[in-house]
């Protein structure tokens, strides 16, 4: 194991551990997956977040994903910067994916579902429904807004593609979308999101240089584009 896998594990598990009390483990409907309630307000006043993993995270102990470097990126915004919100990390099972490719069943009907449920606490803000994904869960992004054009504040998707879907479907939505410039993606993401902008949409495409899969994953949920997100919300747009 060369140095630089020695010092992300170690990183990995440092984060983990210190985000291991903020986080709850819970079901609904089947669906396992790990909550933070941070600096939760009066009714309708909450944030509600969500980020789907990467292939690396799927299985049944709602765990695996918590690991991810996204997870704790987003935790330590949200804390750093007192946003009192709902932070929802949900785990695809292992012989699912999250937008129904390669023979496997889907898992965002189970999201949809998590999310209605949530919503209809009266504790969320409806114009401040945020999501983020990478890799596989990026994938599962573009399946969420296509289904749900006018659900989401604003998404950050990171090294994933959409497939059966024309760029006008995702107009509605602020999208931030991030590649490496050594992955094979790259070049089909950066065109998609040109094409979302002729149709009308808001997307930001950024190219992140030298990076490969695992490295363009691990470091697309940065501070900047956190600051990005919560900056959308649908009531002032």
């Amino acid at each position: 194991m060369n140095k630089y896998l020695i010092a992300l594990c170690a990183m990995i598990l440092c984060a983990s551990s210190l985000l291991a009390k903020d986080f709850s483990a819970k079901e609904h409907n089947g669906i396992r997956y790990q909550v933070m309630e941070n600096d939760i307000k009066s009714k309708a006043s909450n944030a509600l977040v969500i980020y789907l993993h990467g292939r690396s995270g799927s299985g049944t102990d709602n765990q695996k994903q918590m690991e991810q470097p996204g997870v704790s990126a987003i935790a330590k915004y949200l804390k750093k910067n007192k946003i009192s919100s709902y932070f929802i990390v949900p785990q695809c099972p292992s012989d699912h994916e999250w937008d129904g490719r390669d023979g496997r069943p889907g898992y965002t009907d189970r999201v949809e579902e998590l999310i209605s449920f949530y919503l209809s606490s009266g504790d969320i803000d409806p114009d401040r429904v945020y999501i983020c994904g990478v890799s596989m869960g990026a994938s599962g992004v573009w399946k969420l807004l296509k289904d749900n054009p006018t659900l989401f504040a604003s998404a950050i998707i990171a090294s994933g593609q959409t497939r059966n879907a024309s760029a006008a479907e995702f107009k509605d939505t602020p999208i931030y979308i991030t590649a490496g410039s050594d992955e094979r993606s790259y070049g089909p993401l950066e065109w998609f999101a040109a094409e979302i902008n002729k149709a009308g949409g808001t997307v930001t495409f950024e190219l992140l240089p030298g990076k490969r899969h695992r490295e363009a994953c691990n470091s697309a949920i940065s501070s900047k584009r956190l600051k990005w997100m919560f900056s959308q919300n649908k009531g002032i747009r």
